[in-house]
């Protein structure tokens, strides 16, 4: 073979094996990646309530958490561009998502590692406790079928001593364990959820007893003004356009009796995916690691 047609097949080889490179960088984010990447966010503004403004590096990590600042700021400017594009889309791509949840983990490690709040060893979270939970899917009492599974996330990171021992993006799963369709004029939909799992990591189970206690369009936070003012508030405001939006779409949803959520007369339960459910734990839950 010549010393041109290597040159020229060793060319055609780089190409190839650039095209999927450049392929991967420009591929648009998903409603996932954004939904990720608000845990990451829900995560470290938790990380930096802890900062006291007296510690040494205080000042290092506001700065960095500044960046961040810019860096969402800048992606939900795209977002909101790319749903009034014709079609509309996300405006985002994975790479942007992927290297601002790298810059986001670099910070909440350093600063957890820095406060010594990673939590190990032994723990129980006491029967009572409230976690709040985003559903991943759409529920309706018109559609349900008892046995039916029902996947959410941890919305809030839950803390116990001080420690994180559910980070937000947590996985946790429950059943329909009761459904009634509605009937005009005769009767309403009503919706009873139990959960029964969580899990820590991708490999590991634990038991849960859980109740729904509450039912909201957005997560919570209380009187907590560091957290309403936090970067995750950034993009807070788009994520429900993102996922679909909540604000409205929420029908029924009024606690009745044993926890179940019931509608008024002729009416389902209509709960979007992204809706805020409030569990209270019905017995202690261990979480060791």
């Amino acid at each position: 073979m010549t010393k041109l047609a290597t040159l020229s097949l060793c060319l055609g080889l780089a190409l190839v094996v650039a095209r999927p490179a450049a392929a991967q960088g420009t591929q648009a984010a998903t409603t996932q990646d954004i939904q990720r990447l608000q845990y990451d966010l829900q995560n470290l503004d938790d990380s930096l309530t802890a900062l006291s403004n007296s510690h040494p590096r205080y000042q290092e990590f506001q700065d960095r958490a500044n960046d961040i600042r810019d860096e969402v700021t800048y992606l939900k400017v795209q977002i909101r561009r790319g749903q009034r594009s014709k079609p509309p889309g996300l405006g985002a791509t994975r790479s942007e998502v992927e290297d601002l949840r790298q810059s986001i983990a670099s910070l909440q490690g350093d600063i957890d590692n820095a406060l010594n709040r990673r939590f190990s060893g032994s723990g129980t979270l006491p029967e009572g406790t409230e976690i709040q939970v985003r559903l991943e899917q759409p529920l309706s009492s018109k559609t349900a079928q008892v046995e039916d599974r029902v996947d959410a996330s941890v919305a809030l990171p839950v803390q116990l001593d001080g420690r994180v021992v559910l980070p937000a993006g947590t996985r946790v799963r429950g059943v329909v364990s009761g459904v009634q369709r509605a009937e005009r004029v005769v009767k309403g939909g009503r919706l009873d959820i139990r959960f029964d799992s969580v899990y820590p990591d991708d490999r590991t189970r634990k038991d849960l007893r859980a109740s729904v206690v509450s039912v909201k369009e957005n997560i919570d936070l209380g009187g907590d003004s560091a957290k309403r003012a936090g970067i995750g508030a950034v993009l807070g405001g788009v994520i429900g356009q993102v996922i679909g939006g909540t604000k409205g779409a929420i029908i029924g949803a009024v606690l009745g009796g044993g926890g179940a959520l019931a509608a008024k007369l002729g009416e389902d339960v209509d709960l979007p995916a992204g809706t805020i459910l409030t569990l209270r734990l019905e017995r202690a839950l261990d979480v060791t690691r």
